[in-house]
């Protein structure tokens, strides 16, 4: 039995033009996420991290915060990629306010205090309407809801498959990908799905046993580092 350490990536670059960067406060919480697991004496015999710029940066913080072991060398892996809804929510998000204007542009108007709030209430509307397969992703060629929850189901029947000698898998990632893996685990709905995305803390870890024909989650969501460093972005 294997069991898979899926941690979510820092706190990224909200509102910049460069979405996947960590903050500086996203490469806080990767080194102090480091420390705690030393702390805890954990131990990996296995890592993969995602295709994104944010999930090598949240990689390499965890390794200069960890000093209790040797970490293998990662596996990059674009099948840990996020879901599209991030771009998917820049492209529509005109549309449905029916102006020409650019998300950034539309954004940079709104008073920086609550440029996170009025993003958001927009982002759930169109990660609904991409959950429901309402949107028309044929000339952005993004991915789709089912094409996405068939990625993420083939790469966990592969890591049942290869992986069966590993004990400890560490797999940094994003909050889609990780909500995406706890559907195939409880079988959620749709909407639970969307809620849990929304509510993932940055480096949390969810925690999942893995078996040639079981998959059975141990954890969600947990936070290791200090409670003024937690973000969701």
């Amino acid at each position: 039995m294997s069991i898979l350490h899926l941690i979510r990536h820092g706190q990224a670059s909200f509102g910049a033009d460069d979405y996947d960067n960590l903050s500086p406060k996203g490469i806080e919480q990767s080194i102090a996420l480091g420390k705690a697991l030393s702390e805890k004496e954990s131990k990996f015999d296995h890592v993969i991290v995602g295709p994104h710029r944010r999930h090598i940066q949240t990689f390499e913080g965890i390794k200069q915060g960890y000093k209790f072991a040797e970490l293998p060398d990662p596996v990059i892996d674009d099948r840990f990629a996020e879901n599209q809804l991030m771009e998917i929510a820049q492209h529509f998000i005109p549309q449905i306010l029916n102006t020409n204007k650019s998300t950034n542009e539309i954004f940079h108007e709104v008073p920086e205090e609550d440029r996170h709030d009025k993003f958001l209430k927009l982002f759930q509307v169109v990660a609904k309407k991409w959950m429901n397969e309402e949107l028309d992703l044929s000339e952005p060629d993004f991915e789709g809801f089912s094409v996405f929850r068939a990625r993420i189901a083939n790469t966990l029947k592969s890591i049942q498959e290869q992986t069966t000698d590993k004990s400890d898998i560490m797999v940094v990632t994003s909050g889609g990908a990780i909500s995406g893996f706890y559907a195939e685990a409880t079988e959620c709905s749709q909407e639970e799905i969307m809620k849990l995305n929304f509510g993932l803390k940055n480096v949390s870890i969810s925690e999942f046993l893995v078996t040639t024909e079981r998959f059975t989650l141990k954890a969600f969501n947990s936070s290791l580092i200090a409670q003024e460093l937690e973000t969701f972005i």
